[in-house]
Formats: C-alpha cells, structure tokens, sequence
C-alpha cells in the first residue's frame, strides 16, 4: 500500500528532518536517510536493509524508480509513500528532477579495522566538516584504498551530508571509526607503517616507500594533525611549487592516496 504525505507537519516528515539532522536521534532510532537514486543503490548493494522509499510523483514513478534501482521488485515489508511538493521541499536537497528518498536501517555494529599486508588507508583526525568526509571517503574509492579510518570522531558517516557529498561511497569504502588510542594500538599491532603529515623533518611523498602496509594521518584543515601522533610515524609532505604551503585537506588526501596507486602498480609491473 502506498501513503500519501500532503502535510508538512506529518509526523513521518519531522522523523526524517531528525534523522537528517541530529546524529543522536539517528543512533536512538538505529536509522538513517539517503537521498540520491546513484546513493540509494549502493547503499542496497552494500546490504543494507531497505525500511521506506519515498518519490514526489510528480517527478518519478515506482517503475522508473525501480529500473533505476537495479532492482526487479521492492524488499517485502518496505513502506513506499508519495510527497506532495510542500512535503518533498521539507526533506530533500534536489527537489527538480528524478529522485528519491530512503530510510535504511542502521547497521548494528561498525567494521572491526583489522589491516592486512600490502593494504593502504586514509585516517582521518577528528574531521569536524561532512562535506569534507564525503569528499575523503569519494577519494578513497575513486584511489581503491583499503579503507578510511576516523579517529576522534566528530561527523558519523550516516550523516547525510557525507553521504552526499561522498555520492554514495560510503557504502563502498570500509570506515573504520577509533579513537586515536585505539588506532595506535592496532597500528602497532599489525605492523602498519604509519605516515603523518607533521611539517618537521619530513620527506616528500614522492620519496616514501608507500607499497607496503600503511596508513597515512590527515587532520583538521585549521590544526592539523594532533599532538598525540608526534613521532609515532614518519613525517612526509606534498611538495609545494606556489605561493601559499598548505592544500585542502581532502585535495592533500587525494594526492597522498593516489600516489600510494602509482607506487602499487608501479610495483606490480
């Protein structure tokens, strides 16, 4: 059965606008939204359960939806609903064009991080912007890292806004989410080989060995990376050829990430 939302006080729609926007209510109810029918997808594909779809008929039918979905029917117990311009305006950031809406149950429990020879990581310390993990955890897919790790948590990746940004890749790239303590015992561990991106006595990228396993530590855009890592790895940075001596954060994990690639398939030919 298909319901119908008309009413932008409809108590379904002031859930949404919750989950969309407080992380603590979206770990109460164990669920979160994804705009996007590219996001959406992958977030099926991933195997993650699907609770509601929701579509202005205006603009997209179930059957469209469902080609697009690369599905052939919807999961038994699912709730499909129908908005009214007024109610798609509340909760969507892209209400022209083919879209659509889910709600998807929150996993319960987040992947153990357990590094294995050979494998490459972006971690992240305390990221405080999601547009800004989005792009990071994009980069990581687009670069086939191993995964991204969060230390210090400050964003969860089911916010919505990294989901976006990030088009759908969090559901594609592990996210491992420790504290910094945690993630330096594993470091230490499994032999990682740690490479943080302290100023001091570094060496350039291009002159890292970045083929065996390891991680490199990106921080805050305005404090970098924390104390707590000082001397825990080697120190390494971009070269800079211009007038200013820092990138983005996400523009710096790209050129980090992709250069651990070439070291890789260089190795491989």
């Amino acid at each position: 059965m298909i319901k119908a939302i008309t009413s932008a006080q409809n108590p379904w729609l002031k859930d949404v606008v919750l989950l969309q926007e407080k992380a603590r209510h979206r770990r109460q109810v164990a669920k979160f939204t994804v705009e996007g029918i590219n996001e959406i997808r992958l977030a099926i594909k991933a195997g993650l359960k699907l609770m509601e779809l929701a579509i202005n008929p205006k603009k997209m039918d179930w059957e469209g939806l469902l080609l697009a979905l690369e599905m052939r029917s919807f999961p038994a117990g699912m709730h499909q609903l129908e908005l009214n311009d007024i109610a798609w305006a509340k909760v969507v950031m892209k209400e022209t064009g083919q879209n659509a809406l889910a709600v998807f149950e929150m996993p319960q429990a987040l992947p153990q991080w357990n590094p294995q020879p050979g494998e490459f990581y972006l971690m992240v310390e305390s990221v405080e912007k999601p547009g800004n993990l989005g792009a990071l955890l994009r980069t990581a897919d687009a670069a086939g890292a191993s995964g991204v790790v969060l230390c210090d948590e400050r964003i969860d990746g089911f916010h919505p806004q990294v989901i976006r940004n990030s088009v759908g890749t969090t559901f594609t790239v592990p996210l491992y989410v420790l504290t910094s303590d945690n993630a330096w015992t594993v470091i230490q561990a499994n032999n990682v080989e740690l490479y943080t991106t302290f100023m001091e006595t570094s060496v350039s990228v291009w002159e890292a060995n970045l083929t065996g396993c390891v991680a490199m530590l990106v921080g805050t855009e305005h404090q970098g990376v924390s104390d707590f890592w000082r001397d825990k790895g080697t120190n390494i940075n971009i070269p800079m050829f211009g007038s200013v001596d820092s990138l983005n954060v996400s523009v710096a994990a790209s050129l980090l990430l992709y250069e651990a690639k070439r070291q890789r398939e260089l190795k491989q030919k």
